[in-house]
């Protein structure tokens, strides 16, 4: 269980943001939420990723941990995927 601001539980606290509603194209939702599945991030983290990459701006330290987190859980289990089962006799 992760604490946040205050003692809460739930996710750690990203620090401030300015909330934005987006409507994304039907046509197009499925291509955004595949690329942030692929990275292994939440789709909000993904879009403000790309616009930070876009405008040339320093990517959010809570992304960059996100990022980390994943690429550590696809090494892990690819590492896990690599090991050979034991046969029993």
């Amino acid at each position: 269980m992760v604490r946040t601001r205050g003692g809460q539980s739930g996710m750690p606290a990203r620090g401030e943001r300015h909330p934005h509603t987006v409507r994304i194209p039907v046509t197009q939702n499925a291509h955004y939420e595949e690329r942030a599945e692929t990275l292994g991030i939440p789709i909000g983290s993904w879009i403000v990723l790309k616009l930070a990459e876009s405008e040339g701006l320093p990517v959010p330290d809570y992304i960059q941990k996100e990022l980390r987190k994943a690429e550590a859980e696809r090494a892990a289990e690819a590492e896990r995927e690599e090991l050979p089962m034991a046969r029993s006799a």
